[in-house]
């Protein structure tokens, strides 16, 4: 289990920028994704204090992505990624955690019945998983605006947004479930 460690995360952008510059890169250009990439550590820190005032542990982990599981109050985030990536999928992880809570959210906050496995195999319930992601991003675009993230560009959150709404999207479209039907 890893903890956030801003010293360590501002220590692996610096030597990721003296590796870059290193190599014959533009230095003019990497001090700038590097000045960015400082303030993203700063906005990460932020976002995981949020999440420590709301009794959520956060840990970054070797797996893909991020993960919240509303039953332990944890959120984990891949500890391989850079900073920007982490911040953005740290967001929609705690747009999880906002939409599922019962009192803030009427629609999402019972979550979806998770122990009947021929609900699972239906499309109805994969387009209501979908419409949870998609209200997980958007709570977690709103949470970064509210704590006023410096490093955060609606250009860079939509990016990592897309790439992943993608999968659901895919995900949500296979063939074999129950009520599926012919185009």
């Amino acid at each position: 289990m890893s903890k956030f460690d801003s010293e360590l995360w501002r220590g692996r952008a610096w030597a990721r920028f003296q590796r870059a510059v290193q190599a014959g890169g533009d230095t003019k250009q990497l001090e700038k994704l590097w000045f960015v990439e400082t303030l993203t550590v700063g906005d990460l820190e932020a976002v995981v204090n949020w999440c420590g005032s709301r009794g959520l542990e956060v840990d970054f982990l070797k797996r893909a992505g991020g993960i919240y599981d509303h039953s332990d109050k944890k959120i984990t985030i891949v500890c391989g990624a850079k900073p920007q990536r982490q911040l953005v999928y740290l967001l929609h992880e705690c747009g999880h955690h906002l939409i599922g809570m019962k009192e803030q959210h009427e629609r999402f906050g019972m979550g979806y019945p998770q122990t009947d496995p021929e609900l699972k195999k239906t499309f109805l319930h994969r387009v209501s998983c979908l419409e949870e992601e998609l209200e997980a991003w958007h709570r977690g675009w709103k949470l970064g605006q509210r704590l006023g993230l410096q490093s955060l560009t609606r250009e860079a959150f939509d990016a990592i947004r897309l790439e992943c709404l993608k999968t659901y999207i895919k995900w949500t479209l296979r063939r074999g479930a129950k009520e599926d039907v012919d185009d």
